[in-house]
């Protein structure tokens, strides 16, 4: 009987392990969760880079939106911003700008 016993466990085929993630240890943890949360914060603070192309030229939004600030502090140098909309029109190469929903103006570029 005991042959039979060892004879049926030898031809019993092993059980392969599932491929997977490997165990982690704490500072491999720690590492992966502050990599994550850099990564999240750097995706938070995303400010993304427009350029505006027509017939051969282009304009950067960000300095656009710069010369309009500047060209606005030159006619109201107290009045604070706190809200501003900028309208491209770049067949005629000028950015519009509203500050505040009261103040009008345009730069060109």
């Amino acid at each position: 009987m005991e042959k039979e016993k060892t004879v049926s466990a030898a031809v019993e085929p092993e059980v392969k392990k599932k491929g997977g993630r490997k165990v982690m240890t704490a500072e491999e943890k720690a590492a992966a969760a502050k990599a994550r949360k850099e990564s999240k914060a750097k995706a938070e603070s995303l400010k993304p880079v427009v350029v505006v192309q027509f017939q051969g030229g282009e304009a950067d939004v960000d300095s656009l939106v710069e010369a309009a600030k500047a060209d606005f502090k030159e006619n109201k140098k107290r009045t604070p911003i706190t809200d501003l909309k900028l309208y491209v029109k770049p067949e005629e190469r000028t950015a519009y700008y509203v500050v505040n929903e009261k103040h009008h103006g345009s730069v060109t570029f």
